[in-house]
């Protein structure tokens, strides 16, 4: 099954054009599709329809052969911003959300020690938030997301907040975890480069139309080396696609 968006707009009422413009794509179960755009070209906006939080003007969204009507429990997002608890520690941030679905407490501890051990953070699990750094502080909101087994994880700029050295490590975790565990994802970045290291497709949103400039395909086999040919080739592929120019 897959996640379909089929003729998706979106048109916010104090704003003279539409934000998106006849979206069709379709991404496949257990793919990887990054969304690339100049700011303000609609890329948080189809994020935020895809997870429900805002309704489509025009269009529709099907999950697995179900229109997509509100948030549920099948598509977890993970923001720029961690959305950490400060008074839970680690490991009961990564908790939080199955005490919320009635998940059993030892079935809780085993998934959340599963996911710890998977993002290197097995022994901080004790540790209140305010001390750990802002890296681990995204490792532990992307624990927390995988927890829930959700059919798609949403992914917001996660690491434009971080350094660019804690940036690049967790986009390396973030790539073995998903060979790991081959959850759908959908990531919007501003970083082309983060997209050709991280997708199987990517989407390039137009600056001006509000529809799909590019959408290209990542054949490189993975791990990916930013400096390799190939790799500086299709970044700069898709800069000028973003960029509105033809290639």
């Amino acid at each position: 099954m897959a996640l379909i968006l089929e003729g998706l707009g979106k048109h916010f009422e104090n704003s003279e054009e539409a934000t998106l413009h006849e979206i069709n794509l379709t991404i496949e179960t257990g793919e990887f599709v990054c969304i690339v755009g100049q700011s303000g070209c609609g890329k948080s906006t189809l994020l935020n329809l895809v997870a429900g939080l805002d309704k489509p003007t025009s269009g529709k969204i099907i999950l697995d052969g179900e229109e997509i009507t509100g948030p549920g429990a099948d598509r977890v997002v993970m923001f720029q911003e961690h959305g950490l608890y400060p008074w839970l520690n680690v490991i009961d941030n990564v908790k939080f959300g199955m005490k919320l679905a009635g998940i059993p407490n030892d079935v809780q501890e085993e998934k959340a020690m599963h996911y710890l051990k998977m993002v290197h953070l097995e022994e901080y699990k004790d540790y209140p938030i305010h001390q750990i750094s802002g890296g681990m502080r995204q490792r532990t909101a992307l624990a927390r997301a995988l927890t829930l087994d959700s059919k798609v994880l949403l992914m917001d700029e996660p690491f434009s907040a971080l350094d660019k050295q804690t940036s690049n490590i967790l986009r390396e975790e973030l790539q073995n975890i998903w060979q790991e565990t081959k959850r759908t994802i959908l990531f919007i970045t501003h970083s082309v480069e983060e997209a050709v290291y991280l997708s199987d497709r990517i989407v390039a949103l137009s600056p001006d139309t509000g529809k799909i400039a590019g959408l290209v395909p990542v054949t490189m086999p993975r791990p990916r080396h930013v400096y390799a040919p190939e790799f500086v080739e299709m970044r700069h592929q898709i800069l000028e696609i973003v960029r509105g120019k033809t290639i």
